[in-house]
């Protein structure tokens, strides 16, 4: 008959298993999420994904607070820029829509728009590929491959460009 493993067993098993790395960072940055008010660090950590990129590059959600003892109705704080206030309330509903619809139910109920600088953003500039010699083309294609490139030939024939262009990067 077999054994039951013993609990240090199954113990010393999982400290050998390799957790990813949104689950390690969601075990560090829970406890402090939840502090600020963030019952799902979701809504923080994918932001962009919840109200598009052009909503998430004016606005950062502050706190979300659900009434005591409840999981619905919700009051979701969102800070931008002054100038951005009044569309942001304009686009309150909206915005209430997409969150909600993130989660699944009617969790935010009220949006607060609160008015404050935002970190900045490091919009790295787009490198711009400098046109290849003719020999060095060749070469690159006969590396890579021609004709119909799979994506991720056509991924490495890019970078390729890149490097053999000698595109620097201003500092």
């Amino acid at each position: 008959m077999a054994r039951k493993p013993s609990k240090n067993a199954v113990k010393s098993d999982r400290r050998w298993r390799a957790d990813s790395a949104s689950n390690v960072a969601r075990a560090l940055m829970s406890p402090a999420m939840r502090a600020k008010g963030f019952a799902q660090i979701e809504v923080v950590t994918r932001w962009a994904h919840i109200v598009g990129p052009e909503l998430a590059a004016s606005t950062l959600p502050v706190n979300l607070r659900f009434p005591r003892g409840e999981r619905m109705g919700a009051t979701l704080q969102v800070r931008c820029e002054s100038a951005f206030a009044p569309l942001l309330s304009h686009k309150a509903e909206r915005v209430i829509e997409m969150v909600n619809s993130f989660f699944g139910y009617r969790a935010v109920a009220k949006l607060e728009v609160k008015q404050g600088p935002l970190p900045v953003s490091r919009n790295k500039p787009l490198l711009e590929k400098k046109p290849l010699a003719p020999e060095v083309a060749r070469n690159l294609d006969t590396l890579v491959g021609q004709g119909e490139l799979s994506p991720l030939r056509q991924a490495v024939k890019s970078l390729g460009e890149y490097v053999f262009s000698g595109t620097k990067k201003d500092q």
